[in-house]
């Protein structure tokens, strides 16, 4: 089998005479059979989704700049009470991550979406503010690992004896564990003298001068003091636990750590975790993200090759967010902004992105779908449930036909609105982004005080223009709300926001977001193609299957809201996530597996609902549906 080498699978998908992309560009119907190969092997198959094996080997493991730790001291970090290695493949399968076996693509066996980035030049010493000593050092010249998109947005399922690989759905990963997990063995690393010369050892050599011990602990010291900063930003009681992160959390306080002044003027934890979205049919989508902080809105020639503007401000500010080196210290966007980034690489991943089909419900693996439900689930999909209004049809294999996306109003969908809250209220002093167009050479200037989108928007456009400077005079004015929330108090009125919940801050700040608008104050709504392997569900992860989905909730984000009462039947307030046994009845992950990692609930030990936790949202009737009319619809959601 040929490697699959970056440069090849550029010729691959950009060249109009190479046949693989000829295949791609004319894909054959969607099918629900399983393929088996050199990665989907043994007890572990994939789907059939208009991928080739080599084209997943790559997906799994090119950079897009994201740089955690070098790789070096990644393979030799021992968790904080054990001598067991961090990165091994235990505790990384704990976490959630894939095991993805090693491979010309990937020689140490790293997890799944774990990627090695490599610039030997003095172009990789970034940061040296922060890192001196690593600088010095030469150590951001080394290989350092990092996270891409497959980390995020790969899954598997278990169906008896066999391990079905799902490309572009959510994660069952706990990424707050794992990035938590790495700053306190870095402390015990740095705290406890075994442990640290087992470190140096595999670093540096046993018989390592003193000095360069020393000098690794310089090294290690700066890093954690890094990444000490970061966790205290992003700390919250809420724990995400597997299929959530917060990302936009951990992003924008990025933002303010690395190139702003590290001042947030509005409570920035990291407490709104969502699910991953799934990511297949992305480019046919105006609106990208749950809260539809991105569109895709502006083609162009990038390398020779047709590209959205959307689409790289978006996977840039994620790569920020995962790890990237970026600096804004001359406070000029439109001169660029040195940073790690991978700009090819990233179009690259994001054109095979645009050929990946969603899943089909294997028959021949699970249960066989049944015709006459699957029709009266249908009329009610488009008739009584009224689902159809806001999620349009998409055949399986349809890689071209826009998804026609919705953005429906927080106030409207009433589900938790801590996504899209705190996105549009975070802000934070702008450091060195003050002054500045918003968009580098257009849009709002950013304030002294300003929103923290605003900056990400900046750091990302600059981080593009310093290796693309052709982009110089795009039009950007569309890619991001630039609204600036006026905080004007509201009347005492009757309605209470968020009854039960006893934190005032969160309980204000629904208010404000329940009854402003604003286009980032929304959740979107998208064709349901492959809905039925996305588990769990709602944007924030809080509802277990497809069947509790069509059940009524408890909770509510106003007294103006009408709830299920206790004896009624209702979405389940706790349950078991990070497991992988598929329940085919009711879609979504059993109940009954024993490896239950993570227990999710919507009530703190008091009772009481916890923001960022609701499960409400995504009813339009629910109550009134019977129990033949839910399996009719669960049926007809498993053919989408």
């Amino acid at each position: 089998m040929p490697i699959f080498q970056p440069e090849w699978i550029r010729r691959a998908l950009f060249l109009t005479a190479a046949p693989l992309l000829l295949l791609l560009a004319s894909p054959g119907p969607a099918t629900a059979q399983l393929v088996q190969n050199s990665i989907c092997k043994d007890d572990l198959f994939c789907l059939d989704q208009g991928w080739t094996d080599e084209q997943r080997a790559w997906w799994y493991t090119t950079s897009q700049g994201s740089r955690l730790l070098p790789l070096d001291w990644a393979l030799a970090l021992e968790m904080p009470d054990s001598d067991v290695k961090f990165f091994g493949k235990q505790n990384m399968q704990d976490l959630g991550y894939l095991e993805n076996p090693p491979s010309n693509t990937n020689p140490q066996g790293l997890p799944v979406g774990f990627a090695i980035d490599h610039d030997p030049s003095s172009k990789a010493d970034l940061m040296c503010d922060k890192f001196p000593q690593m600088c010095a050092a030469r150590t951001m010249r080394k290989e350092w690992v990092g996270l891409n998109c497959a980390a995020c947005h790969t899954a598997e399922i278990t169906l008896g004896d066999k391990r079905v690989r799902i490309e572009g759905a959510p994660a069952s990963a706990d990424f707050q564990s794992f990035i938590d997990g790495v700053l306190f063995s870095l402390e015990a690393t740095a705290d406890d003298d075994d442990k640290f010369n087992r470190f140096a050892d595999n670093v540096l050599t046993p018989s390592a001068l003193p000095e360069e011990r020393a000098n690794l602990k310089q090294q290690l010291n700066e890093q954690i003091a890094w990444r000490r900063v970061l966790f205290e930003k992003n700390r919250t009681p809420l724990v995400h636990g597997h299929a959530r992160l917060d990302a936009q959390g951990y992003i924008l306080n990025k933002i303010t750590s690395v190139t702003g002044s590290g001042e947030d003027l509005f409570p920035s934890p990291s407490d709104a975790p969502v699910s991953y979205p799934f990511v297949w049919n992305t480019a046919q989508q105006k609106q990208i993200q749950w809260n539809g902080i991105a569109k895709n809105f502006l083609e162009f020639e990038l390398f020779g090759e047709k590209t959205d503007f959307g689409a790289l401000v978006r996977n840039t500010s994620e790569v920020i967010g995962v790890f990237a080196h970026i600096e804004a210290y001359n406070r000029r966007a439109f001169k660029g902004y040195r940073s790690s980034l991978r700009l090819r690489n990233m179009v690259e991943l994001e054109r095979l992105l645009g050929f990946l089909e969603s899943p089909v419900w294997p028959t021949d693996v699970l249960p066989p779908l049944d015709p006459a439900m699957v029709e009266r689930g249908r009329v009610l999909f488009e008739g009584k449930a009224d689902c159809a209004r806001c999620h349009a049809h998409l055949e399986p294999d349809d890689l071209v036909s826009p998804a026609k996306d919705q953005m429906t109003p927080l106030a409207e969908v009433n589900t938790d609105v801590f996504t899209a809250c705190n996105t549009f209220l975070h802000e934070s002093v702008a450091g060195n982004f003050e002054n500045q167009w918003e968009f580098a050479y257009t849009g709002d200037v950013i304030r002294r005080e300003d929103f923290t989108r605003k900056m990400l928007v900046n750091a990302s456009v600059g981080a593009i223009i310093s290796q693309t400077p052709s982009i110089f005079g795009l039009i950007f004015n569309d890619l991001f709300n630039g609204a600036r929330a006026r905080f004007l108090g509201f009347a005492e009125g009757l309605t209470e926001y968020l009854p039960g919940v006893d934190d005032q801050i969160k309980k204000e700040s629904a208010q404000i977001c329940l009854t402003q608008t604003d286009d980032i104050l929304a959740y979107k709504a998208r064709p349901l193609n492959g809905i039925w392997a996305t588990a769990p569900y709602l944007h924030n992860g809080s509802v277990p299957t497809l069947y509790d989905l069509l059940l009524p909730s408890r909770v509510a984000n106003s007294s103006d809201d009408s709830v299920a009462s206790a004896t009624d039947a209702h979405r389940p307030e706790s349950f078991g996530v990070g497991q992988r046994r598929f329940d085919p009845a009711a879609v979504g992950f059993s109940q009954d597996d024993p490896d239950i990692r993570f227990v999710f609930r919507v009530r703190d030990d008091n009772g009481m609902p916890i923001p960022g936790n609701f499960n409400s949202g995504h009813d339009y009737g629910n109550a009134d549906l019977s129990e033949a009319e839910r399996q009719d619809l669960v049926e007809y959601l498993k053919s989408l």
